[in-house]
Formats: structure tokens, C-alpha cells, sequence
């Protein structure tokens, strides 16, 4: 573990030396983020549950895509788009290609043979909604998720098959919930077997886990705490490999929206083609940064050793280094392990720059700006 070092200036927020408990937790976290990040065990289970109920119905109404579709794209932004890198990276053996899509358009060759699943939490994402509209053009039909909005009206006007999750929330606080009805998609076209029981198994890990991350767990003991103030008011760069790269980003996005702090991610082997130059060159900067590598103790070992290697180069550059492993048997729950613990790192960054994790207030006027320009 490397020693970390505060950036100089005042900085915003609490001191490193908070207890991160419950009274100072409360007293930023107005709208009980904590609650659903502590909730994530239920929305995995729930989640599968209820999409797979949605999706039998469908089924037996003639609505469901067809077995055994000739490929997959899964469409969504932000939140709603992190719970399809997951479940792909979850499912190696996929017989056929996949692809998530972050914009307007769908790939040349989506078609009727396609699996396309579109995603938004609030059933408004403009560029989810696009892509919906475009499958059915090309003959598809589209799963639709979401909480209602648009979407789940768009799916009631053509007989979509369409997975309602709860709603009222941050699409990023529901990502068991919106990622859950993609694998029960892809298990009810035939592309996967039943995953009841690594669901199952993913939400005992964290279950267990969760119960160590929480504000009442002793700050020496609680793995999230002891993070969280090993990058406070630090730069952040989260590293991946094979099954690990979706959490990495899901790690830089949470810090970025919970802790409204800057944070990158990439992956190996690429990095070490590129990136690794480039701590080379300002060492003020590599001396004000931490990188994290997130491990999967089941990963090739020659990515395993990649990242050994790598993280002593960064080390020799200047930059503290955090080695985190996932937990669990099942890839679900291995890569639910890290998600969970980076969600629980993000909000006791938070906690320690004294913002509200919940608000997204410059993306919401962003929207804003963007929807009154005609965007």
C-alpha cells in the first residue's frame, strides 16, 4: 500500500482525521444515498426477480425477442449504460457480438435479428429514446427498461416487452436494479443460462461486505474509510483488467458525480502502450495522484502480473498505489464486490469534501442549456 499525500491549499470540506460516522454522515447526506448504496444485495435479487416475471410475461404474449438473436446492443448513457459493461463482462462466453452504445446511434448492422435492449432510468435519455426509435425502424423489437417516462410509454404504444424499475432516485444509486433486467434479457433470448444462483451468491457477498463499509464500522476496520482517505484531495486513476475494467469506470464515474471530484480510469494491457509515458513528465502531478488497481484473483495471470509490474513503475514515477481484489466465487459477485466497494468510497469522499453526494446540479443545468439550445 503506498503512503498518500494532501495536495497543498486548504482544500474544501472535512479533515482526513473525521470519523466518517453516522452524525457526520447525516449531516451531508441529505438525501440518503447511503441507503441505496447500502441496498445494493436487494436490488441485485429483486431486480433479477421481477425482470425475469416481466420478461415470461412477454414471452407468453408473443412480445419477447426471438431466441437466439444474431447479436446484442445495449443502449444507454451514464448510470443506465454502466449495468450493461457489467453484465457483458460477466458473460465471456456470449455466442454472439455485443455492443453498448453511448449515443444517438445504433451500430450499421443492428437489425431484425438484433437483441436490442434500451435503457433510461427516467425513460427520457434523448439518445436512448433515439436508438429505440431507430430499432424499431429497422425491425427490431426493443426491450425497453426504465422507470416510465417516454420509453416505457414508447414500449406500451408498439407491445415492447418492458422491465419497470423503481424510480425516484439517481439512475447511478440503481445500478443493480438496471442492470439485473439486461441478464435475464439475454438469458430469456437464449444467450445464457439461468443465473439464479450467482445472483444469489453476489448478494451474500456483499451482504457480509456491506456490513464492514457501513458508518457504524470502526474507521481502522472499514475498508471504504481507509480509502476514502487515502485519496482525499488527491487525483485519482482507476486501473482494470479483463473482468475489473467496468468497475474501474463505474469507480472514476462515482467519484466524479458522488465526491464532484476529478478521477480517470483505463485498462491493461492498453495502458502500458500509452498512459505509462505519460506520468513521466510533471512530477508534481504524479506526486498529487493515486492510482488504484482493481485485481480479480481468477484474471489471467498474465494480466496479473501486468498489473504487478505496472504498479511498480507508477510507484517509481511517484504516485501512491492502492491494490484492491474482488470477492467472491461467481464473476457477478466478484465484479459487484468492487462496484459496491467504490460506491462506498465515493460517498465517504464525499462526506470528507462536505458536499451532498446526491446532487448532479452542473450535469442538470448542462440538460438544461442543452434541451433550451434545441439540443
Amino acid at each position: 500500500m503506498g503512503e498518500t499525500q494532501a495536495l497543498e491549499g486548504e482544500g474544501r470540506g472535512a479533515e482526513r482525521s473525521a470519523d466518517l460516522g453516522p452524525e457526520q454522515v447525516a449531516a451531508v447526506d441529505r438525501s440518503d444515498l447511503l441507503g441505496a448504496i447500502a441496498g445494493l444485495p436487494r436490488q441485485l435479487t429483486a431486480g433479477y426477480a421481477a425482470a425475469r416475471r416481466s420478461l415470461r410475461a412477454a414471452l407468453a404474449e408473443g412480445a419477447a425477442p426471438a431466441e437466439r438473436p444474431a447479436g446484442v446492443v445495449i443502449c444507454g448513457m451514464g448510470g443506465s449504460a454502466i449495468g450493461a459493461d457489467l453484465v457483458l463482462a460477466c458473460l465471456p462466453e456470449l455466442p454472439v457480438p455485443a455492443a453498448v452504445v453511448r449515443g444517438y446511434e445504433l451500430p450499421a448492422w443492428a437489425g431484425p435479428e438484433t437483441l436490442v435492449i434500451a435503457v433510461s432510468y427516467s425513460g427520457g435519455t434523448e439518445e436512448t429514446l433515439a436508438c429505440a426509435t431507430a430499432a424499431l425502424t429497422r425491425g427490431a423489437t426493443p426491450v425497453c427498461v426504465a422507470s416510465g417516462g417516454r420509453l416505457a410509454a414508447l414500449a406500451g404504444e408498439h407491445s415492447l416487452p418492458l422491465v419497470l424499475v423503481p424510480g425516484g432516485g439517481q439512475p447511478r444509486a440503481a445500478v443493480g436494479a438496471l442492470a439485473m433486467p439486461l441478464l435475464a434479457a439475454l438469458e430469456a433470448a437464449g444467450l445464457c443460462a439461468a443465473a439464479e444462483g450467482d445472483v444469489d451468491e453476489a448478494a451474500a457477498v456483499l451482504r457480509a461486505a456491506g456490513e464492514g463499509c457501513a458508518p457504524e464500522a470502526g474507521a481502522e476496520a472499514n475498508p471504504a474509510k481507509r480509502l476514502a482517505r487515502a485519496l482525499f484531495r488527491r487525483l485519482l486513476v482507476v486501473y482494470g483488467a479483463g473482468l475489473t475494467v467496468p468497475a474501474a469506470r463505474r469507480w472514476k464515474g462515482q467519484v466524479n458525480e458522488n465526491a464532484k471530484a476529478p478521477a480517470f480510469w483505463n485498462e491493461l494491457p492498453e495502458l502500458d502502450h500509452n498512459e505509462l509515458m505519460g506520468w513521466s513528465s510533471l512530477p508534481p502531478v504524479s506526486a498529487a495522484t493515486t492510482a488504484v488497481f482493481l485485481e480479480d484473483a481468477a484474471a489471467d495471470p498474465r494480466l496479473r502480473r501486468r498489473a504487478e509490474l505496472t504498479a511498480a513503475e507508477v510507484r517509481r514515477h511517484g504516485l501512491a498505489v492502492e491494490m484492491v481484489t474482488a470477492r467472491g466465487a461467481s464473476r457477478l459477485a466478484r465484479l459487484f464486490s468492487l462496484v459496491q466497494l467504490g460506491d462506498y468510497v465515493s460517498f465517504y469522499l464525499a462526506v470528507l469534501y462536505g458536499v451532498d453526494p446526491t446532487p448532479v446540479t452542473a450535469i442538470e443545468e448542462f440538460k438544461a442549456e442543452l434541451a433550451g439550445a434545441g439540443g
